[in-house]
Parts: structure tokens; sequence; C-alpha cells
């Protein structure tokens, strides 16, 4: 009889252990710990700032249970392993899509108690827009676009040509241009969470065939009528001055001749361009090449505008310049001229 309560006790003892194991089971179907709900307490966040991908730790008390971790800006969630999660830890990466700046992480538990932890999304430079795109060694770009306030490196690409950052915020980017080899070239801009290359293009300046820069170049000399022309600091592209064109108000259709009692070869030049800086109202000018190959050109109002050729296709067989003329329809008004080069690629 006693063999048999004993044989009976062990047996409940037995059974008892099986239905801890299968309980325990259970309750750890996904892999996750068995952690209880709280309260959630933020005791660190590390790191604090970070790209899409970066790996987020946030340590602190009652992060039992957390069910959803939202990026606030655009409400973007973030992924996660629940069987990470613990009572004191949870980790994570920033969504790919997160939208940049400044915003709270919030979590959630499964009773709906929420934790709001400060956080700095960071986006590679976007770039909307340069100005100018010429350069000469010394002048100033402004580049706009959106997550510039942490740019630490500005380039032209493929080179170790830096340019000095001379003010920064969210959306502008003001830089001095570095002296270069280059012909053309893209900008490189880099911030903490990456490299962003324009899609603009620059052109140097120096490295181009000048008609006019910052003065008169290469032979060339004023020959004009119907107004006073003459290099000035009232504005400019790049460098100091740009060519006043003050044409005759009277009616006498003035233009700027640039003229060269010799010539400059433009055979290994792929481009001829120029910008105009408009009068108080919108005119129309024609220009020439050697007197041939007439273009008309209608100049808007008060801002700078850049025009481009391609010499093959505009000014085919002229291979050496010994004049460029820009006549202004009726009355004249006052306009500025810079950066009449021929650049190759």
């Amino acid at each position: 009889m006693k063999k048999i309560s004993a044989y009976i006790s062990l047996l409940s003892v037995v059974l008892l252990a099986i239905a801890v194991s299968f309980s325990a089971c259970q309750k750890d179907t996904d892999g996750s710990p068995d952690v209880s709900a709280g309260t959630p307490a933020l005791g660190a966040i590390t790191p604090t700032s970070g790209a899409g991908g970066a790996l987020v730790t946030i340590t602190g008390t009652g992060l039992g249970k957390i069910v959803s971790i939202v990026f606030e800006n655009g409400e973007v969630p973030a992924s996660f392993q629940p069987n990470l999660n613990t009572e004191t830890a949870i980790i994570f990466r920033v969504p790919l899509l997160a939208q940049g700046g400044n915003q709270n992480i919030v979590l959630t538990n499964i009773e709906g108690k929420t934790l709001s932890v400060p956080f700095e999304v960071l986006l590679p430079p976007a770039i909307s827009s340069v100005f100018p795109t010429d350069f000469q060694a010394g002048s100033t770009l402004t580049i706009t676009g959106n997550n510039l306030a942490d740019v630490t490196d500005v380039v032209i690409s493929g080179t170790t040509d830096a340019a000095t950052i001379v003010s920064k915020t969210l959306t502008q980017l003001v830089v001095t241009m570095p002296a270069s080899e280059v012909n053309t070239g893209k900008i490189a801009i880099t911030n903490l969470a990456g490299t962003t290359t324009t899609e603009q293009v620059v052109v140097n300046v120096d490295k181009a065939l000048q008609v006019f820069s910052d003065d008169l170049m290469n032979g060339f000399q004023s020959w004009s009528w119907g107004g006073t022309y003459e290099p000035s600091t009232d504005v400019a592209i790049s460098g100091p001055k740009s060519m006043k064109a003050a044409f005759d108000p009277s009616g006498t259709w003035g233009g700027l001749q640039l003229g060269n009692n010799g010539s400059i070869n433009i055979a290994d030049y792929k481009y001829f361009t120029f910008w105009i800086k408009g009068a108080d109202v919108e005119k129309k000018f024609q220009y020439w090449i050697n007197w041939g190959n007439q273009k008309q050109i209608v100049v808007p109002a008060n801002v700078w505008t850049y025009y481009k050729y391609d010499l093959m296709s505009e000014f085919p067989g002229v291979t050496d310049v010994n004049n460029v003329t820009f006549q202004i329809y009726d009355e004249g008004h006052t306009v500025y001229f810079d950066n009449i080069i021929f650049y190759k690629d």
C-alpha cells in the first residue's frame, strides 16, 4: 500500500511539472520574453540622432509589452522584434522612410500607455538649386534645398577642391569656391547622414576663354555705340564686376560691341554663354558673333538670366572670333552683362 501511495505522489509531481512546462510554452509562442506591461519611463536613448537604418536603443523602466513604435513626423512606424523587448530595454532601427528633423519617437504598450522620446532624424542633403552656375576662385555660390544645417564638407565632385562654408541653415548653404583645374563639375555636399552630388553643373570661368569676366579680356575692347558701357561693381555674377550697359534711352538702337583687332580661336570649345541682368522692364535684344548667325533673345526684367549656346549647332563653321555684339531693340535701358565666355565640357 505504501508503494502505491509513493507511486501516486511521484506521478502527481511529474504531471505538475509537465503542466507547468506546457503552460510556459503557451505563454512564449513567439519567442518573446514573458514580461509585463508597465508605465514606460525613459532612462536613456542611444544615439540621440541618426539616419534611416540606424540602430536605436532605449533603456528605462516599464518598457515591457511595447506593441508600436512611431516616428512622429509623418507618423512613420518602426519595425522591431518583440523578443528583443524587455522591461528595461528595447532596440529598433530608424525607418528608411522616416522624415528628417527633430521629433518624438512614440512607444505604445499593450495597455495603451505611451512614452515620447526626443530624436533627430538625419537625412542626406537634398539640392533644388545652385546659383550662380558659374564660379571663379573666391566667388560665392548659394545652394538651396533641405537638410543643409549639418553640412560638413563641400567639394567639387571627383576632386579634393574644397569650398569654404560661409553660412548654413536647414534650407540654404553659402560657400566660397576654391581654385580648380576642372572646366566644369558638380558639387558634392556631405552632412552627418551622407553625401549628395548636385544635378547642376557649375562652370569654372577661370578655365574658360573669356571675352568679359571682371573686365574685357584676351584683346577685346569696347567698340560700342549709343550709350555708356563700362565695368561696374553695382552687381556681378562672379567676381567683383559686371559690364554695365546703359543703352541710350533716346531710341538709337544702341549696341554693346566687343571687338578684337586680332581674334581668339574657339575650335576646342563647345559652348558660348553669358549672363544678363534685366532692366526695369522686359527688353528684346539681337546679338551676333562676327556679325553672323544673328540671334534674338528676350531678357526678363530685374533678374539675372543665363544664356547658353552649343557652338557646333548654333555657330557652325566659326573657329575664330573677333567680334561679339549685343544690340537693344528700340529705346534703351540699363542692363548688366557678365561672364561672356567660351568653355569646354
